[in-house]
């Protein structure tokens, strides 16, 4: 999650989703890392996560960027782009 402090969305999705995404079967094989929005541009991060809107959600497997949700309106909307990156049914 690409996130800053001064994120009002973010601070929505952590209200709604952030204290259950840890105990969703979702986090066990797509654990939430918080990147500093500020942060990252700062540093040198060979990774391509390469946002400036917050929040951004990038799903890696095996290393490859598969997917990414960018901004946040509603839990049933990011869940719903959560299952469709990952093909769930």
């Amino acid at each position: 999650m690409i996130t800053a402090d001064y994120c009002v969305p973010c601070k929505i999705w952590e209200k709604e989703i952030g204290k259950i995404y840890p105990k969703t079967d979702i986090s066990k094989s797509f654990p939430l890392e918080k990147i500093e929005l500020d942060e990252y541009l700062m540093s040198n991060d060979s990774n391509n996560y390469e946002s400036k809107i917050t929040p951004t959600f990038v799903f890696f497997r095996e290393k490859e960027e598969i997917g990414r949700i960018t901004g946040y309106s509603s839990m049933e909307m990011f869940w719903w782009q959560v299952h469709e990156i990952l093909d769930l049914d």
